[in-house]
């Protein structure tokens, strides 16, 4: 499969990984940055899956290109949809330009996105989940504070139930839809 490369990246310098620990349970982020680099640390890191749920896919965290880089070498990787996002708020992401917005068009049998049903629009929290185990969970989406575990088993695995429950009541948005022909 061919794709043309993403657009040039908005931010290219490079992250300091965090070298969090497995077993020490979950870690208090406190600032941007950090929150940023669990993200991608986390999607660079699934091999099987990657769900997110978030408002209107924060460009700060999920419109960087180690992330977006991640992201494209998990679609790539399975013949199924390996990634599925859940949006809140599309319209934000898409009169923004959003390049995972852009990817998921161009990988459109790889990455799914849905609108949040109306049911679970007012959640406060975003939260991005890597295999089923690791997660970064922000409780309220809009403070740079946020909880995260690389094998965080029970949590991971909750947070993925309601993302499930959550996906199922969801329905595609046509405007997210623009297939490239």
């Amino acid at each position: 499969m061919h794709l043309d490369p993403l657009p040039a990246a908005r931010d290219t310098a490079e992250y300091e990984p965090l070298h969090l620990s497995g077993g020490d349970g979950p870690q208090l982020l406190t600032d941007r940055g950090s929150i940023r680099t669990a993200g991608i640390e986390l999607a660079a890191g699934a091999r099987r899956e990657l769900l997110i749920f978030s408002r209107d896919l924060d460009p700060d965290l999920y419109d960087r290109q180690d992330f977006l880089a991640a992201v494209k070498q998990l679609a790539l990787s399975k013949p199924w949809h390996p990634v599925r996002i859940l949006l809140g708020e599309p319209q934000r992401a898409l009169l923004g330009g959003h390049r995972l917005i852009e990817l998921s068009r161009r990988l459109s049998s790889r990455i799914a996105v849905r609108r949040v049903a109306e049911d679970f629009r007012n959640r406060a929290d975003a939260f991005l989940i890597a295999d089923g185990s690791g997660y970064c969970l922000r409780r309220q989406a809009d403070r740079p504070e946020a909880l995260v575990e690389f094998q965080g088993g029970g949590p991971a695995r909750r947070l993925r139930a309601e993302f499930e429950q959550i996906w199922e009541q969801s329905d595609e948005d046509t405007e997210l839809r623009r297939l490239y022909l």
